[in-house]
């Protein structure tokens, strides 16, 4: 496999700049790549409105949580109210990630290492 090469990010991504950045990345339209990568949100957002995690090895866990019926205080009138149980979700990073932020390194991958290596794969 041709090693590619990577799109540099000098700015905020929001969804079409991602699709933008995906499409540099692989070499084709965003066209082409936008129905997978909102396809790929969609299954997260499904996956989680359902109740279930959504782990990304070396990246992200998306964790869908009930929050129990609790009395609260409204911090501006001070009155007390019960919140009913609602879902919510949580979004733990992986160890992998947070290490190559915290290096500010630029080329980080998510891809998995191959068996017997110590470095990720490019």
């Amino acid at each position: 496999m041709a090693k590619r090469r990577l799109t540099t990010i000098d700015t905020r991504l929001n969804t079409t700049r991602l699709i933008e950045v995906v499409a540099a990345d692989m070499d084709t339209t965003p066209d082409a790549v936008r129905d997978t990568v909102m396809t790929t949100f969609d299954a997260i957002a499904r996956a989680n409105a359902s109740g279930y995690d959504v782990a990304i090895t070396n990246f992200v866990t998306f964790i869908s949580h009930l929050v129990k019926r609790a009395n609260r205080r409204n911090p501006q009138t001070g009155e007390t109210f019960t919140s009913p149980a609602h879902q919510v979700v949580r979004f733990r990073v992986s160890d992998h990630l947070a290490d190559a932020v915290r290096r500010r390194d630029r080329k980080v991958t998510i891809r998995k290492a191959p068996k017997g290596t110590r470095t990720p794969a490019e």
